[in-house]
């Protein structure tokens, strides 16, 4: 759009509404027709004026422009169902054989990636090439084998602000194929189908990453803070691209406000989105920011001060550990996890849509917040603590006073409620069902309000191949399960 037509449009803006007047109208009609064509004139003007200086500021190779408060709508009207199926069907396909870290498969997803985030203007913030150019890559190794993270990011507009980082993060790896052998794989191929595309998990995640890539990029979005656009690889080797990450970021950690982790997106469109962890820092900025968002977006959700999820760590625990507050969306477990059927043809995009504008608002509101976030709860980890952690295998439920009086619990007896138990894990083998309650484990009761820790702290203890009682009440009976964990 050039300057000639931004005049065009500012006459045009004058001179309709004199057009309109009619002698034979009284006045108060003819204000009413002036105001009424200046508003949508007026209207018309702002969008040719930020599409102007959009031009100016790629030209001279700038960062995206802020865009006004109106035009929020706008931009996130970029993520769209075709979009997220472009980017799944190719994340997903298998051409990129289960994305394994260290594999083809996985450096042919962040060249794509990083394509995306090339195309929609976001600087690259990565390792330097051989020119000592900043790339959008971050490389490390998984067993030996080289791969990387991606990531770019938009910077602050504030002078002051801009030094404080959100992250917007998902892990574009999967487990790749029956003959790579990856530890991860838990189905096995049926018929001819030997490769996990893993639509679901996560290029779900992934994908709705990328269509936040293109509306803040391409739509012009900007917020005070910086914004730090992530992809992992090596989250099903243990969470290490996210490791390597807050180890080695483009920042002090210190300056990392929030990160919001997206992972597994894409399914159980008809239950609400589980939003976990949004009373990770203090007082209730980020509840705030998530209820509002959500309000916005018309995303059915469930939000959870922790993360309600055990045995289902993913990258947000890496910057959890560094006392980085975070929230976490997932849809849940289904059959396909981990499964070959896991195809992009069974996810739910129109929801996929309301996760990535749900996101949008919330990186809006925290990165122009006038307050930053403040880690909360437990103690940050060591960072030489990279030990893999034992994962039971299930998704609970919220309990309330009334489940304990009907459990016939003592005082400080504790239980956890089982909302869903993922395939092909310990849980499943060992008989846990959906509607048990878990009051002990390995002979340790639960403590009431204490139930998560006191489960992870029972796991850690056992014996790898050990028979481990696990101890539910099941219909109102007790029942005695034997859980074992090879490793």
């Amino acid at each position: 759009m050039k300057r000639a037509a931004v005049v065009l449009a500012l006459a045009a803006a004058v001179a309709l509404p004199l057009r309109a007047q009619d002698p034979r109208q009284d006045e108060k009609s003819v204000q009413e027709k002036v105001e009424r064509a200046l508003a949508e004139e007026l209207k018309r003007l702002r969008e040719v004026l930020v599409d102007v200086a959009k031009e100016e500021a790629g030209k001279a190779g700038g960062a995206p422009v802020a865009a006004p408060k109106g035009n929020v709508e706008k931009a996130l009207e970029l993520i769209t169902v075709d979009l997220l199926k472009k980017h799944a069907n190719f994340l997903a396909s298998d051409d990129l054989e289960g994305r394994n870290a260290g594999y083809p498969g996985n450096d042919k997803a962040s060249e794509y990636i990083s394509e995306v985030m090339k195309k929609a203007g976001l600087k690259p913030v990565g390792d330097k090439d051989a020119d000592g150019n900043a790339t959008y890559f971050q490389n490390f190794r998984v067993a030996g084998k080289k791969t990387r993270n991606c990531l770019g990011v938009i910077e602050g507009s504030d002078p002051d602000l801009k030094k404080e980082i959100v992250v917007i993060g998902a892990h574009h790896d999967h487990v790749g194929t029956v003959k790579q052998g990856h530890w991860g794989q838990l189905g096995g191929a049926r018929g001819e189908d030997e490769i996990w595309n893993g639509a679901d998990d996560n290029a779900s995640g992934t994908t709705t990453v990328l269509g936040l890539v293109r509306a803040f990029g391409e739509g012009g979005l900007r917020a005070k803070r910086t914004i730090l656009f992530m992809t992992f690889s090596g989250e099903e080797a243990g969470l290490l691209g996210s490791r390597h990450y807050v180890n080695n970021p483009i920042a002090p950690i210190e300056q990392h406000v929030y990160m919001l982790n997206l992972d597994m997106v894409g399914r159980n469109p008809d239950k609400p989105v589980g939003i976990h962890g949004v009373g990770s820092a203090d007082g209730d900025i980020i509840r705030k920011a998530v209820e509002d968002a959500v309000a916005r977006s018309g995303l059915k959700a469930v939000l959870h001060d922790k993360v309600q999820l055990m045995g289902g760590d993913s990258d947000h625990s890496s910057f959890r550990d560094k006392g980085v507050p975070f929230s976490f969306f997932f849809t849940g477990f289904h059959a396909d996890y981990h499964q070959v059927t896991d195809h992009p043809d069974k996810l739910a995009y129109d929801n996929m849509v309301k996760v990535g504008r749900t996101s949008a608002h919330i990186l809006l509101s925290i990165g122009d917040g006038k307050d930053s976030p403040r880690f909360k709860g437990m103690k940050p980890i060591d960072p030489g603590d990279a030990r893999p952690r034992r994962r039971l295998g299930f998704t609970p439920g919220d309990v309330t006073s009334a489940d304990y009086e009907k459990l016939h619990l003592g005082k400080d007896e504790g239980a956890m409620k089982v909302d869903q138990v993922t395939p092909d894990t310990v849980a499943a083998k060992c008989g846990l069902k959906e509607g048990d309650w878990i009051v002990s484990v390995g002979g340790a009761k639960l403590r009431r309000g204490s139930e998560s820790a006191d489960l992870r702290t029972a796991i850690d203890k056992v014996k790898a191949g050990a028979d481990v009682p696990i101890e539910v009440v099941r219909g109102g009976e007790k029942v005695t399960l034997k859980a074992v964990w090879e490793k």
